[in-house]
């Protein structure tokens, strides 16, 4: 695409763009975890499932989600739990009831007593689980409750199961099944809800469809904004990444006075720590596009066919051939890693 043709294509996109308008209004919607950044921040959400799934907080459900939670795992799932059923659970008296939150690192944990039953709840917002850490959980809580029937979820966007080894000891539920439960509760109890928990779960369940692609008006407008602009939408993003990499690299490599940025380019970034100023030599075969001719730098540079960011040393051309190849020798003693070229 030459120059013309993508500067048109941006006029067009953002030019009496209805559809582009109707995003930015829908998107301008007050939402809490849109304001503090963190939609798609596990603990946050870990947080909001810990309130929920605990009868005494402030929601004022009760053991509601509780009790429609575990029991749409366990039939969704048709999870065999040492005998417990959907049934079961509907009619268990959850009066008893502990939510811990990082205990043993597990995310959530729900303790009842009465039935000596546990629900574990490893929560996975976009990241994987490491290894072996589904096993440890398991063991731990095995431990600490041993006559207690544990029912361990591994709970994703999408439900799939986690890699772990144990993984198929745990039940694979998603996001969009809990907000399918959350969307009936808070149908069926709105007039008995305070307004302020009203607002935060409208909030909250926004999110989810949001993360889970169940928003479909969302999804519908961003479908026709790419289809009648592609050709910008690219050009965005590929411009944008570039700009953003060049901004961070610059902040983080030149921060605190440590180090003379030497060159700043949209994929590339030319510096030299400031230790080494008074004793790495300029010399004129050095590079010509730096501020100075120094005789070696570092320079930071983004594949982005590759997805990648590479942090290279380089030794220029010198005028004294031995010093150069003393510097290289030097170099590659100390452990830099150095191709035949630095050689030559």
């Amino acid at each position: 695409m030459t120059e013309t043709e993508a500067k048109a294509a941006l006029d067009i996109f953002l030019a009496d763009n209805d559809e582009l308008e109707h995003l930015s209004a829908k998107l301008a919607t007050f939402n809490v975890f849109r304001v503090f950044r963190v939609e798609e921040v596990e603990i946050r959400h870990s947080n909001t499932l810990g309130w929920l799934l605990d009868p005494a907080e402030s929601h004022g459900l009760g053991n509601v989600f509780l009790r429609r939670i575990l029991s749409n795992m366990l039939l969704e799932t048709e999870a065999d739990i040492e005998g417990l059923s959907a049934a079961q659970v509907e009619l268990m008296d959850f009066s008893n009831i502990e939510v811990r939150r990082e205990w043993k690192h597990i995310d959530v944990l729900v303790i009842d007593r009465n039935n000596k039953l546990i629900l574990l709840i490893e929560n996975k917002i976009g990241g994987k689980e490491r290894p072996g850490q589904l096993g440890r959980y398991r063991k731990a809580v095995g431990h600490e409750f041993p006559s207690f029937t544990l029912v361990p979820v591994f709970l994703t966007l999408e439900g799939e199961s986690g890699e772990d080894e144990e993984a198929n000891k745990y039940i694979a539920y998603s996001h969009s099944s809990l907000l399918c439960v959350l969307d009936r509760i808070i149908k069926q109890r709105r007039a008995q809800m305070p307004e302020a928990v009203a607002t935060f779960l409208d909030q909250y369940t926004t999110t989810l469809r949001r993360l889970t692609m169940q928003d479909e008006t969302l999804v519908e407008l961003c479908r026709k904004i790419y289809q009648k602009h592609k050709e910008a939408i690219k050009l965005i993003v590929e411009y944008g990444e570039i700009s953003s990499f060049s901004q961070l690299a610059y902040e983080i490599v030149g921060q605190g006075g440590n180090c003379e940025i030497l060159r700043k380019a949209p994929t590339m970034l030319w510096f030299i720590p400031t230790s080494w100023a008074k004793v790495v030599p300029e010399n004129g075969r050095a590079w010509t596009n730096l501020t100075r001719p120094v005789s070696v730098a570092c320079w930071i540079k983004l594949w982005n066919a590759r997805n990648k960011i590479r942090l290279v040393f380089e030794v220029s051309r010198m005028d004294d051939s031995a010093l150069r190849m003393a510097c290289v020798k030097a170099l590659s003693k100390n452990g830099f890693k150095l191709t035949k070229m630095a050689f030559n």
